[in-house]
């Protein structure tokens, strides 16, 4: 089993229910529509680097619904709510691929993996160097910084589909529970069980990143 399929099992599917459990709380309706999740989708596999563009798009488009239906001398609540629901759901889904502070995302789960080669404890220091010593230390700096970009856009290239692959078959399963009126219920019980599971896992978490970095050391 690959980093990228143990992950999927772990902790993305954990993320998923649980930011969206957070998200929907107790409403029994699902804010996007199939297709807009499908599109999603697509664009995670074939273009994984513009899902966050992709995402803050459609957030904004959610916003100017919102804004206009609040603009109205008697603005319906039921409609409000709907287009606030999917500006928040988007606005997930935009975190999901960045690094906005106090955000878990893919990204950041990235960096916990990072090389400790390629680490910027081992950047070099310029300071009180001769004039060659310098430039030889910009060249090394320069190439840990080029190696580690190009290591963390593998990353994403790999992470980010993955990532979005769980999130769309679980966004699938809201929806049908949503059909059936059992949206909040459901995903409240499953948040729960996943809160335990989470628990146990994060135990031996840091031994299966640091087993990682040791076998995908940079030589």
């Amino acid at each position: 089993m690959t980093l990228v399929d143990l992950l999927s099992d772990t902790v993305y599917r954990q993320q998923v229910v649980q930011q969206l459990h957070q998200l929907l709380g107790n409403n029994d309706h699902f804010p996007v529509e199939p297709a807009q999740i499908h599109g999603l989708r697509q664009i995670a596999r074939q273009e994984p680097e513009r899902v966050e563009n992709f995402a803050n798009h459609q957030r904004q488009r959610a916003q100017s619904r919102y804004d206009a239906e609040n603009e109205r001398s008697n603005p319906k609540t039921d409609v409000l709510q709907k287009w606030e629901t999917e500006v928040n759901f988007w606005t997930l889904v935009a975190n999901f691929c960045g690094d906005s502070p106090g955000h878990w995302s893919v990204k950041k789960e990235g960096h916990s993996y990072l090389p400790q080669e390629l680490s910027d404890d081992n950047l070099r220091k310029v300071q009180g160097r001769t004039r060659q010593e310098k430039e030889q230390i910009r060249q090394h700096n320069n190439r840990i910084k080029r190696e580690r970009r190009e290591w963390l856009e593998k990353w994403d290239n790999e992470h980010i589909p993955a990532f979005f692959e769980r999130f769309y078959l679980h966004c699938l399963y809201c929806i049908a529970k949503a059909e059936m009126g059992q949206l909040a219920s459901e995903s409240a019980n499953e948040a729960d069980e996943l809160t335990q599971q989470d628990q146990s896992n994060s135990q031996g978490g840091g031994a299966m990143q640091a087993a990682f970095q040791k076998a995908n050391r940079v030589e």
